[in-house]
C-alpha cells in the first residue's frame, strides 16, 4: 500500500514527540510538509550518488519521479514558449531533475518528448540543424522554455520530474522508494529537532533571545 504524505508526516511528528503530539505542538503538519520537499530532494541526490558508486552510471531511481499533467503553456517571446513547473526540481546532473516534457492537444494527441538542453549546450545551440520531429528546450528554475514555430499555447504540457509528489494534497502518495525513506527521516529529524530546541523570545524589547552555552 502506498504511503501518503499525511501518514508519513504523522510518523515524523510521533518520532519527534515520542508519541501522539498535542494539539498545540509547535511542529505542525504544515511545517513538516514544508520541509518534506527539501528532504526528498536530498534523498534523490543521495540516490544519484549511490547509483554512480554501484553501477558507474549516475541516475535517479524512477520511484522519485512524479508526472504532472495539464500544465498551462504561454508565449514568452517569438518562437519561445514557457510553462511553470509545480516546484523547482532538484539540481541533479545537468538536466536530470526534469525527465520528460511533452505536449497534448485537445484531441489527445501527444508530442514527442522535448530534448532538454543544459546551459552549456544552449551556448552553441543557435544555428544548428533542427532535430527531426523534436522540440528543444531548457529549464530555468521553476520554468521550462521550449523553442518552437508552432503556437504551443494551444496545447497543455505533461511533465515528469523528480518530486515528492503533490505537496498541496496531503492525501497524495509520497514518491520515495522505501529504502530511501530513512534518508528522508534522518534529514527531517535533524532540522525539526533543531527548530524545536530554539529558545522562545517572550519579551517584546527588540532584543533577540539567545541561549547561552
Amino acid at each position: 500500500m502506498a504511503l501518503s504524505r499525511l501518514n508519513y508526516i504523522e510518523q515524523i511528528r510521533r518520532l519527534i514527540y515520542g508519541g501522539q503530539p498535542s494539539d498545540d505542538a509547535e511542529i505542525t503538519v504544515n511545517l513538516v510538509n514544508q520541509w518534506l520537499n527539501q528532504a526528498v530532494a536530498y534523498a534523490a541526490k543521495q540516490c544519484y550518488a549511490d547509483n554512480m558508486k554501484l553501477e558507474g552510471v549516475a541516475s535517479v531511481n524512477n520511484g522519485f519521479y512524479s508526472t504532472f499533467k495539464g500544465l498551462t503553456v504561454s508565449k514568452d517571446e517569438n518562437f519561445l514558449w514557457k510553462l511553470t513547473l509545480p516546484s523547482v526540481p532538484p539540481g541533479i546532473g545537468a538536466t536530470e531533475g526534469v525527465s520528460t516534457v511533452m505536449f497534448k492537444s485537445d484531441t489527445g494527441q501527444i508530442s514527442y518528448p522535448v530534448v532538454l538542453m543544459s546551459e552549456n549546450q544552449r551556448s552553441f545551440q543557435r544555428g544548428m540543424r533542427d532535430i527531426p520531429n523534436k522540440l528543444i528546450g531548457y529549464q530555468e528554475g521553476a520554468n521550462v522554455f521550449v523553442l518552437s514555430t508552432i503556437a504551443l499555447s494551444q496545447y497543455t504540457a505533461t511533465v515528469t520530474m523528480v518530486s515528492s509528489g503533490v505537496s498541496t494534497d496531503l492525501g497524495s502518495t509520497l514518491n520515495v522508494p522505501p529504502d530511501y525513506l530513512p534518508v528522508v527521516t534522518e534529514y527531517l529529524m535533524k532540522v525539526l529537532n533543531f527548530e524545536r530546541m530554539q529558545p522562545v523570545d517572550e519579551k517584546s524589547d527588540g532584543i533577540d533571545s539567545v541561549k547561552n552555552a
